[in-house]
């Protein structure tokens, strides 16, 4: 039997995503932003496929939270507000490319039932109640694929739901699609051969990060109201920083992983775990998914969930933070002035900050990320490509893994040890300095060409010592303010490598 090419299965996954577009939410050609088109979030507007008031429900107005609460009191209907989202979210798709699996029809016909539900008890369905909600191509939809962005894994349609995803369903959330992935699902940019690389809808020639590219990417243009993406080095915390929205990476035990789409080994455990989180348009969004799954009590089914987290106590001081400047890159100047000022609004309110160094810096402690992340030397990666016989992407190519040697079992031991010190020393330190929160860059730029964010230091380090970390989005690139550095020495080659990539800035 003849074994089709990687590219034909390639081209009918598109047609099958295109399908699932009904015909009237489809834009013209004439409406596709033209080449060189910096800000593709307008389009939303000027493609007349959203009404004024489902443009309304989609825009900056409305977060998830006050969305419940129109719902919760009848000002908005599901059908409503996840048509708006799907109309939304479709357009993104055509502009942006950050969709994988799309489920709109399914999601209205859910939304009818929760309006049914509502007519009948007057009541919403659970706290969620007609929020559209979309996940990051990882997790499990029944009914459709999980390929993670490997050719070899198409059309080969999920049987259950991931757990998170029963989770929010049961708290009245509608699934309206799953976002786009690197391929391996470990570099910081949303590509592979079978959906095609995702935009920056803010900044449409720069990179929307990744792993959760498409999360971030869609939540800036306004097509879902919460996002769920998953983290390991910062794949949440880039494409949120990349497109200048908000995400959540909490420790490991705090939100449920089981039963998701694993893009390695099942059961291969490199020391340092993956987490999920949200990706939201609000810091107060955060709070909602994470409250409203913890109340679900989802450590009675996965036995990784920590039953309960206790205060410690309440103070009447304000947390002393722990200012982080830079760490073994030089930061770029919009970031240098972006901590500047934050400290700054942070002294005027009332708050201590202090200047906190590291023990480790950021590149030994990548360096030991990325020994346990590659202890099988890319062995499943290679595998699942061969499959297929598809090409590694350019960004997959870039990040510097593909040649790495598998470990024997006492090297793995070895690496492991090594992190379980560089974990003590970080607490140790946060303790002995009296820090309570840190504030750092997420990394040494803002968002950078397509493929070029390969340096993950900035945000690993929280995944290798287990700390949550939230990503707040701050203000833009000022060239008047953020003059290239006059007095710049680089401390390694790498650093001289990410500083020449200021061009954009001007010498003062």
């Amino acid at each position: 039997m003849a074994v089709k090419a990687w590219q034909d299965i390639a081209s009918e996954k598109k047609k099958e995503q295109i399908s699932r577009i009904p015909p009237e939410w489809i834009i013209s050609d004439s409406q596709i932003p033209p080449k060189g088109t910096i800000d593709l979030r307008p389009y939303a507007a000027s493609s007349g496929i959203l009404t004024e008031k489902e443009l309304e429900i989609t825009g900056e107005k409305h977060d998830a939270t006050s969305l419940a609460a129109k719902l919760a009191d009848g000002s908005f209907t599901a059908i409503e507000v996840v048509t708006a989202f799907c109309k939304r979210a479709a357009v993104a798709q055509q502009i942006c490319n950050c969709l994988t699996e799309i489920m709109f029809l399914d999601a209205l016909e859910e939304a009818k039932k929760l309006d049914a539900h509502f007519k009948e008890t007057g009541k919403t369905l659970g706290t969620l109640h007609g929020i559209p909600m979309t996940f990051k191509e990882c997790f499990h939809a029944k009914g459709y694929d999980a390929s993670d962005g490997y050719i070899s894994r198409c059309f080969d349609p999920s049987t259950y739901d991931s757990y998170l995803i029963q989770v929010v369903h049961s708290a009245g959330a509608v699934v309206i699609a799953k976002t786009n992935v690197p391929q391996t699902m470990l570099v910081a940019e949303a590509h592979n051969n079978v959906f095609g690389q995702t935009k920056n809808p803010v900044v449409s020639h720069l990179t929307c990060g990744g792993s959760s590219g498409g999360e971030g990417s869609l939540m800036a243009f306004g097509g879902s109201a919460i996002g769920i993406g998953t983290d390991v080095a910062g794949s949440i915390r880039i494409p949120a920083a990349a497109n200048g929205v908000y995400g959540f990476k909490p420790s490991f035990g705090l939100l449920p992983m089981l039963g998701y789409a694993n893009s390695n080994w099942a059961g291969m455990n490199t020391g340092i775990p993956a987490v999920c989180g949200p990706l939201t348009r609000s810091m107060r969004d955060l709070s909602l998914l994470t409250r409203v799954v913890r109340e679900k009590k989802p450590w009675l089914a996965d036995p990784s969930i920590i039953p309960h987290v206790y205060e410690a106590g309440t103070s009447s001081r304000k947390p002393v933070v722990g200012v982080i400047r830079q760490s073994g890159l030089t930061v770029h100047p919009p970031i240098r002035r972006a901590i500047f000022e934050a400290v700054a609004k942070l002294k005027a309110a009332g708050f201590q900050v202090k200047e906190f160094v590291p023990p480790s810096t950021f590149a030994e402690i990548r360096k030991v990320a990325a020994e346990l992340f590659t202890i099988d030397g890319m062995s499943y990666a290679k595998r699942e490509l061969g499959k297929a016989g598809e090409p590694p992407v350019p960004s997959v190519n870039k990040i510097g893994f593909w040649d790495m040697p598998r470990k024997e079992p006492e090297e793995v031991w070895e690496w492991n040890a090594k992190k379980g010190a560089l974990q003590k020393q970080m607490v140790d330190a946060w303790q002995e300095q009296g820090i309570d929160v840190g504030l750092c860059p997420a990394g040494p730029f803002t968002a950078v060409k397509p493929d070029d964010w390969r340096i993950d230091m900035y945000t690993v380090w929280v995944n290798v010592v287990d700390f949550p970390a939230v990503i707040i989005p701050y203000d833009t690139v000022d060239p008047e303010k953020d003059k290239k550095y006059e007095d710049f020495k680089p401390i390694s080659a790498l650093d001289a490598e990410i500083q020449a990539m200021c061009k954009h800035l001007r010498t003062p």
